[in-house]
């Protein structure tokens, strides 16, 4: 695996661990803290997926499934769809 690839796997078990305390412990501290990260990150992804819609396009494969790991990784996905547009630009 790819240190991108660590790094998804990270983000996913946080994301897990934050829906994990919001559902567990309603009404506490730790649940509003949680519930308030996963609505942050989901209006950050969003307007990365707008921000980035362009270089979905571009990028080789399947536009929905870009999307949807821009949705999930931001940053970390982009910098992998632009590594695989430079790949086949070699090619």
């Amino acid at each position: 695996m790819s240190r991108t690839d660590w790094i998804k796997v990270g983000t996913l078990v946080f994301y897990l661990l934050l829906a994990w305390v919001a559902i567990t412990q309603p009404l506490t501290l730790g649940a509003n803290i949680s519930q308030g990260l996963l609505v942050l990150l989901v209006a950050v992804h969003l307007l990365e997926c707008v921000s980035y819609r362009d270089l979905i396009k571009q990028a080789p494969g399947s536009p929905a499934w870009h999307l949807l790991n821009v949705f999930l990784f931001g940053v970390i996905h982009m910098l992998v769809m632009k590594s695989a547009i430079r790949e086949e630009e070699v090619w």
